[in-house]
C-alpha cells in the first residue's frame, strides 16, 4: 500500500528518516541467515561478477555478529540486579505479570531496555481490557477479569507519532499504531492488518498555540479485499474512548532527538554500520581465499581432449588420477604445472578484518567508559552527578519510562498512587577506578559507620558475594571465635548494637 492515498497505515516523515536505520539493525540481529537473505543491500555485486558466482559467494558469506554481542552487553547490565517497585500500593498485583502474559516487570524491562539501545528509543503502551460495560465499578471490572496490562511497540511498529507543547509539557496527540496479527483460518492461516489510531481533539489559540486536548479516543482499522471492487482498502471495525484522560504512550530514548520530532540520533549507528562493513570484509576474505588458497592447474604445450560437445575436457585432479603429455611427432613434450598466488593480498586483507573488530569493540565499549565527553546521546540534565556513564544517563531515562507506565496503571484503576522503581546502576563501579571502598574501609577503622553499612558498600562493589548475608556472615564469625559461641558476652561484644553505644561513648 502507497502512502499516496493517505491510508491508516501512513507512516509520518519522522517514522520514513529512521525506517532504513531499524530495518538496517532488525537485519544484524537477526544473524548470518538475515544477512545473507538481504542479498546486495548489504553485500554488494561485484563489477562483472556473473550472477551465479554472486549467489555462492552470498551463500557462503561469513557473518561475526559482533553488535549483537554489543547489544546483549549494555542492555545486560541494569538487569543483573532484579528490578523493584516502591509504594505501588494497589498496583502490586500486576507486577508479576505486567503485560497479561505473564511476564515479571523485571524480564518485561530487560527486553523493552534491549529494543531502546538498538533502536534508539521504543514505546510503552499501557492498555485496558476492552469491552468493560460502561459505568462499571472497579468490583465489577475485576470480577470480569477487567485489568491494565503493558504492550512493548518496538519502534517499527508506531506508524506516526504526534505531540503538543500544552501547559509546558510535551503531550502526545495523536498515534498510529501497527496491531497486524496472524490466525488459523482452517488448517492453514491467514494475515491480518490492523491499524490503531488515537486522537485528541486540540483547542488552539488565534495564534496556532495549543491550549488543551480533549479525551483521547481510539479507532481500529483492518485491510480487507472489497467483494465489489477487487481492491484492498481500510474498514473501521472498531472505536470509543478511553476513560483515562491522556493517551498512555510512553517512550524510552536512548539517542538524541531532533528538536521536537522523533528523529533520533541513534547511539550505536556506528556500531551498526562498522559492522555492515566487517561482513563486508569478512566476506572478501573468504572469497579471497577460495579464489587463492586452491592452485590451479596449467597445461603447458599440451593439447586437451575434446568431447563430443567439441569444448575441452575438464583435467581431473586429486588422488588415483594420472594426467598425461604425450611428446608430439617432433619430439616435443607438454608439461602439467600448477600456479599458486601469493598470499600477500590475504594477509592484508586479514590485517583490515582485525582492525575492523577492533574498532567495533571500542565503540561497544564507549557507553560503559566513565567519561564526561562520551555523554553525547542524552540531555543535559543527566550528564552532571547523576551519571558517570552513557548507560548510566539511560538507566535513568529508563526509571522514569516505567514510573509513567506505572503511574498509567495506576490511573487506569483510580488509584492516586506514583510508584518508585528502584533498579541498578551500581555495575558502573566495575567500570571505573572506584577508590570509594578504601575510604569506607578507613571510615569503619575510625568507627565511623557500623560493620553492616561497611558489609553493605563491599557487597555493592561485587567484594563480597551477592547471596552472602549480613546475618549469615555475623554467625560465621562467632562459630569461628574460641569458646562456647553460646556465651552471651561474646555475642554480646560483637552486635551491632553494642557496637554503636560504644561509639556513641566514645563521642560523649
Amino acid at each position: 500500500m502507497t502512502d499516496d492515498k493517505k491510508t491508516p497505515e501512513s507512516e509520518s516523515s519522522d517514522y520514513k528518516k529512521m525506517q532504513s536505520y531499524w530495518e538496517m539493525v532488525e537485519t544484524i540481529l537477526g544473524g548470518t541467515a538475515a544477512m545473507r537473505e538481504a542479498g546486495e543491500k548489504y553485500l554488494p555485486k561485484f563489477p562483472h561478477e556473473a550472477r551465479s558466482d554472486y549467489d555462492i559467494r552470498r551463500r557462503t558469506a561469513k557473518f561475526t555478529n559482533i553488535f549483537a554481542d554489543i547489544v546483549d552487553t549494555l542492555a545486560s547490565k541494569p538487569f543483573e540486579k532484579e528490578v523493584s517497585v516502591q509504594n505501588s500500593g494497589p498496583v502490586e498485583p500486576f507486577l508479576e505479570d505486567i503485560d497479561g502474559q505473564g511476564n515479571h516487570i523485571h524480564v518485561w524491562s530487560a527486553n523493552a531496555f534491549h529494543a531502546g539501545v538498538a533502536d534508539a528509543f521504543t514505546w510503552l503502551f499501557v492498555d485496558y481490557t476492552r469491552d468493560v460495560p460502561p459505568g462499571a465499578t472497579v468490583a465489577q471490572e475485576r470480577a470480569i477479569g477487567a485489568r491494565p496490562y503493558w504492550i512493548h511497540l518496538p519502534a517499527s511498529r508506531v506508524k506516526a507519532v504526534y505531540s503538543e507543547t500544552i501547559g509546558g509539557k510535551e503531550t502526545i496527540v495523536h498515534a498510529r499504531i501497527e496491531e497486524n496479527s496472524r490466525e488459523r483460518d482452517g488448517w492453514g492461516e491467514r494475515e491480518i492488518e490492523r491499524v490503531r489510531v488515537i486522537d485528541r481533539e486540540v483547542a488552539r489559540k488565534d495564534d496556532g498555540t495549543a491550549i488543551s486536548a480533549g479525551p483521547p479516543v481510539w479507532s481500529l482499522y483492518e485491510e480487507r479485499k472489497n467483494k465489489a471492487t477487487n481492491e484492498e482498502e481500510w474498514v473501521l471495525i472498531g472505536q470509543g474512548q478511553y476513560t483515562i484522560k491522556y493517551i498512555p504512550l510512553f517512550a524510552f530514548v536512548t539517542g538524541k532527538r531532533e528538536g521536537n520530532s522523533w528523529v533520533v540520533r541513534p547511539p550505536l549507528q556506528s556500531a551498526a554500520y562498522l559492522q555492515i562493513e566487517h561482513y563486508q570484509q569478512e566476506s572478501e576474505l573468504k572469497h579471497a581465499r577460495q579464489m587463492s588458497a586452491f592452485p590451479m592447474l596449467a597445461g603447458n604445450g599440451v593439447t586437451p581432449p575434446v568431447g563430443d560437445d567439441g569444448k575441452p575436457v575438464a583435467a581431473p585432479i586429486g588422488p588415483m588420477s594420472v594426467l598425461y603429455a604425450p611428446p608430439d611427432g617432433d619430439g616435443n613434450s607438454g608439461e602439467w604445472t600448477f600456479i599458486e598466488p601469493s598470499a600477500t593480498s590475504l594477509e592484508f586483507l586479514s590485517r583490515e578484518v582485525d582492525k575492523t573488530e577492533a574498532q567495533l569493540r571500542e565503540l561497544g565499549r564507549q557507553p560503559l567508559t566513565s567519561q564526561s565527553g562520551n555523554i553525547t546521546t542524552i540531555t543535559a540534565a543527566f550528564a552532571g552527578d547523576k551519571a558517570h556513564t552513557v548507560v548510566e544517563a539511560w538507566v535513568l531515562n529508563f526509571k522514569d519510562f516505567l514510573e509513567n507506565g506505572l503511574k498509567a496503571t495506576a490511573d487506569w484503576i483510580k488509584s492516586k498512587i506514583e510508584p518508585v522503581v528502584d533498579i541498578n546502576t551500581d555495575f558502573a563501579l566495575a567500570l571505573k577506578e572506584d577508590t570509594g571502598m578504601t575510604n569506607v574501609d578507613a571510615a569503619r577503622e575510625r568507627g565511623d559507620i557500623s560493620h553492616e553499612t561497611w558489609f553493605d558498600e563491599a557487597k555493592r562493589r561485587g567484594i563480597i558475594g551477592p547471596n552472602i548475608t549480613f546475618e549469615d556472615e555475623r554467625e560465621r564469625i562467632l562459630a569461628e571465635m574460641p569458646g562456647d559461641p553460646t556465651d552471651g558476652e561474646m555475642i554480646d561484644a560483637v552486635t551491632p548494637d553494642t557496637a554503636q553505644q560504644q561509639q556513641d561513648a566514645q563521642l560523649q
